[in-house]
């Protein structure tokens, strides 16, 4: 039973090594052919994003308490 289970630890975390190296090669070559203005745009997106209030939370729901 404790084979099995270091077994899926091992193939999980091979899976995870796996998507770390797909998501650094997708970033190598979206970095080779962007301009630095795309760039600045993508990180302009991700800050507004992040800056966005939460629309699904009421700014009245602690006032009714």
């Amino acid at each position: 039973m404790i084979a099995a289970y270091a077994l899926e630890l091992l193939a999980e975390t091979r899976a995870a090594e796996l998507r770390r190296e797909a998501s650094a090669a997708r970033l190598a070559a979206m970095a080779a052919c962007c301009r630095p203005s795309t760039w600045a745009r993508a990180a302009d997106r991700a800050l507004d994003t992040i800056a966005r209030p939460r629309r699904s939370v009421s700014p009245t729901c602690c006032a009714t308490a």
